[in-house]
């Protein structure tokens, strides 16, 4: 079995495959102050809640934006399962091409979820990648990464205007009913969702006009992005696991 690691700065998420079957998924909290220790602990109770059989284990891979807590979650893998985790950076084999500009480093989870991209869907794509940040990653149809863009994230705006205003609370996310606000939770949700929705339209747009190919595929993944795509409209295929099929595939390449 093959166990992959997604580390967020909200959340980390983990993903175990037997195979070429993704079996179970989990999510953790990022906590930059947990010790290896700790995160063992995690990992023990979610592969407990699983009936996971730690033997079975012979590869594991990790993507992280939080270096702080990587070397942590490596050392909590080795202690739990006995094995070495193949940590995505520079080296490591995706047989993703990319062109950006020479000296741009790309994100470990933007090359997972685009390895998870080309491996499993039509191109050329987009990926809407909705979690602490909002990123719009086009791939071409050589599977090339061309370019991204990033935003803030749906969260942040949210707590951006809770936290900076007087007399704008935090509100639950959800889909709000009109586009012309009449009390103050719908006037945010509106300018959240509705406006995140139209803003992911409207770049694709932007974008696919200067690529100058029509787009095959838009693929939605991120914690957030389930309550956004749905005002979309442009058509958005769900995929909350995709930078886990896309980690998957890297560590195939590497045994």
């Amino acid at each position: 079995m093959v166990l992959t690691i997604d580390i967020g700065n909200t959340n980390i998420k983990l993903g175990v495959f037997d195979g070429d079957r993704l079996v179970f998924t989990s999510r953790l909290s990022t906590d930059r102050e947990r010790t290896s220790d700790q995160y063992a602990s995690d990992l023990l109770s979610v592969f407990s809640l699983h009936n996971a059989d730690l033997d079975k284990f012979d590869s594991a891979i990790i993507s992280s934006v939080v270096p702080e807590i990587t070397n942590a979650v490596r050392d909590a893998i080795r202690l739990v399962c006995g094995i070495d985790a193949l940590n995505l950076e520079s080296g490591v084999k995706t047989g993703l091409k990319v062109r950006t500009d020479g000296n741009t480093v790309i994100g470990a989870d933007l090359i997972a979820e685009s390895v998870g991209a080309v491996g499993n869907y039509p191109l050329p794509c987009f990926i809407a990648d909705l979690g602490t940040a909002t990123k719009i990653l086009l791939i071409d149809g050589s599977g090339c990464f061309c370019g991204c863009t990033i935003s803030a994230g749906v969260k942040i705006s949210l707590d951006a205007l809770a936290q900076k205003t007087s007399l704008l609370s935090s509100i639950r996310l959800r889909t709000p009913s009109t586009a012309i606000g009449k009390n103050t939770e719908d006037c945010m949700l509106i300018g959240t969702v509705l406006g995140t929705a139209d803003m992911l339209d409207g770049l694709m747009n932007r974008i696919e006009s200067e690529f100058g190919e029509p787009i095959t595929t838009c693929i939605a993944t991120g914690g957030l992005s389930k309550a956004i795509i749905g005002n979309c409209k442009r058509k958005m295929v769900f995929d909350p696991d995709l930078t886990l099929k896309g980690l998957k595939i890297i560590a195939d390449k590497n045994k």
